[in-house]
């Protein structure tokens, strides 16, 4: 018996090949992709919602549908700044507005908001993540388990040092 014959001592297969993303068409193309392949959570990680990634409707309603399907709140996103595209309208905050236990989005915590980078991770199997959010440069996968599981693990520490933003909060007149 070899060890690939063995479960015990088979080893996790590797991530596929990461693309080397360059513009905003490609970058926003990959994002929309891997919202769609979702089914258990996106997580994103973004300096102000990023309007000219995910401010498109074909986005929110990719959004939208794993929002209406997923058993847990799936979709958690984390801010460096919300009150520009709260003035803005940003489809996502009107989406987290109407779907209050599917979406939530919180500021990063006041050691976290230097942080250059922005990605987003589908179901810790696929991932888009630019080095520096400011750059129309990504580098993404839709099948990398192992990268977006430690992009989710870095998700998930920076989520519990974060801050609830009272910009983000629906005011009823």
């Amino acid at each position: 018996m070899t060890d690939q014959d063995d479960p015990e001592l088979r080893l996790e297969p590797e991530d596929s090949a990461p693309e080397t993303l360059a513009g905003r068409a490609a970058i926003q193309a990959m994002s929309l992709r891997l919202a769609e392949q979702a089914r258990r959570e996106v997580l994103m990680l973004t300096r102000d919602l990023d309007p000219g990634y995910y401010d498109r409707p074909e986005f929110i309603e990719a959004l939208r549908r794993l929002a209406l399907s997923a058993p847990r709140p799936p979709i958690r996103i984390l801010v460096r700044e919300a009150r520009a595209p709260v003035a803005r309208g940003h489809r996502l905050i009107a989406l987290a507005r109407q779907l209050t236990s599917a979406v939530s989005i919180r500021r990063l915590g006041e050691n976290d908001r230097d942080r250059p980078e922005a990605f987003l991770v589908a179901d810790a199997t696929g991932y888009c993540r630019r080095a520096i959010a400011e750059v129309h440069e990504a580098v993404a996968s839709l099948d990398a388990p192992r990268e977006a599981r430690l992009l989710r693990a870095e998700f998930e520490t920076v989520w519990e040092q974060a801050d609830e933003d009272t910009e983000l909060r629906r005011l009823y007149l």
